[in-house]
């Protein structure tokens, strides 16, 4: 493995020479708030493999490199999470990304397959995933271990060039290569303000307006918390005692006492910021939240129809041209496209952009406005858009 910082130098100029390579990591995430990296693997287009042992590098400045070259494809599957916590490793916002998982929906297949399943149906290689749970943090690593590290990276330009080549097929290698420009928006890899949003909170369902702001104060101070200590919130502050707080509120610090997910010796620790943060709950001395995923006018009585509508037609069109129905949307994103199709602007609804609105954003809006005609394909038996 590559334990020094003149070995991974050597390893990201052979990727940056490659010119594209499949990138993954391997960590434990159990008892910390941010996950600890264990491995991170690379894959190049002859099927050598090379695995950086993470907990030996202590400069990733090289691999920053690598991460941010525009001119090396980067190729992951399911990327997201991984390059959020190589951004947090190395520093680098990633540019030219290609997730295999992400781009199969364009070609026939599930936008959420798995990486064995999807080596299965397109290169016929069958993957062991006996070590999914392994101690990637643990050394030594077993034969075992590395081989399966290498296995999830070793067929990645294969696979990249497989869907390319589909797409190309379908005239949709275009709309795969605006699709990965996703990954570029740097907004995607920076942490939530915990103050403009409703955290989540088992059981905090049908609350008072006081009641709220308390769950929304002890959870904005909790994740906060777990941040600074990197530790899982519920190490922090459980949900059953956010609970247990926000429907019996003590009447001072001192009234605070121990329950399930607050310790004793948690108290003595936190006990002042628990009790400053339930006195600004009832005090309400909170921001305002978003206003929802929608500007414009308020719902009216008929919009769960039409979003209802609008989402049959979706799948119904998606499914006739081999697309996986979840790119365009979920329901929320449809709900504020249908609540703002009046004044529905380009730049908050990406069902207007690039492939989606030649595909379908701009003909659905049409029919949300009036226009259009809706029809059920005889052949296929599916709801279809009549321009």
């Amino acid at each position: 493995m590559i334990t020094t910082i003149e070995a991974l130098a050597d390893a990201v100029q052979a990727a940056q020479a490659a010119g594209a390579v499949g990138i993954d990591t391997e960590f434990v995430w159990d008892r910390t708030y941010y996950p600890t990296l264990g491995l991170v693997q690379i894959g190049y287009p002859d099927g050598h493999c090379e695995l950086i042992d993470a907990p030996a590098i202590e400069d990733w400045s090289s691999f920053a490199t690598l991460m941010a070259d525009s001119n090396t494809v980067k190729i992951l599957h399911d990327a997201q999470q991984d390059l959020t916590i190589l951004k947090r490793a190395c520093g680098a916002y990633p540019k030219n990304i290609f997730d295999t998982q992400r781009s199969s929906g364009f070609v026939g297949l599930s936008s959420t397959i798995s990486l064995s399943e999807l080596l299965k149906t397109l290169l016929k290689v069958r993957l062991d995933k006996s070590e999914t749970r392994s101690n990637w943090v643990a050394r030594p690593l077993t034969d075992k271990q590395m081989e399966y590290a290498e296995d999830d990276v070793r067929y990645s330009t294969r696979l990249m060039e497989k869907i390319m080549n589909k797409a190309e097929a379908l005239g949709r290698k275009q709309w795969i290569i605006d699709e990965m420009q996703y990954y570029e928006n740097e907004d995607l890899y920076q942490e939530f303000d915990p103050e403009a949003d409703m955290p989540r909170v088992r059981g905090s369902g049908s609350l008072t307006n006081q009641q709220r702001n308390i769950v929304r104060a002890l959870g904005s101070w909790r994740e906060l918390k777990a941040r600074q200590r990197n530790l899982p919130r519920n190490f922090i502050l459980s949900d059953d005692a956010i609970i247990s707080l926000m429907k019996r509120p003590p009447e001072s610090a001192a009234a605070i006492q121990p329950s399930r997910g607050l310790t004793e010796r948690g108290l003595e620790r936190n006990r002042a910021k628990i009790w400053a943060a339930i006195e600004r709950g009832i005090s309400g001395d909170l921001p305002e939240l978003p206003n929802g995923r929608h500007r414009g006018p308020s719902p009216d009585d008929g919009y769960e129809s039409r979003v209802d509508l609008t989402l049959a037609l979706i799948k119904g069109i998606c499914l006739a041209a081999d697309i996986d129905p979840p790119l365009i949307g979920n329901r929320a994103d449809v709900t504020a496209f249908v609540l703002e199709a009046e004044v529905a602007d380009p730049e908050r609804h990406r069902m207007l952009r690039t492939w989606r609105a030649d595909f379908i954003g701009t003909r659905l809006l049409r029919v949300l406005n009036g226009e259009g005609r809706i029809a059920i394909n005889i052949e296929t038996k599916l709801p279809e858009l009549i321009d």
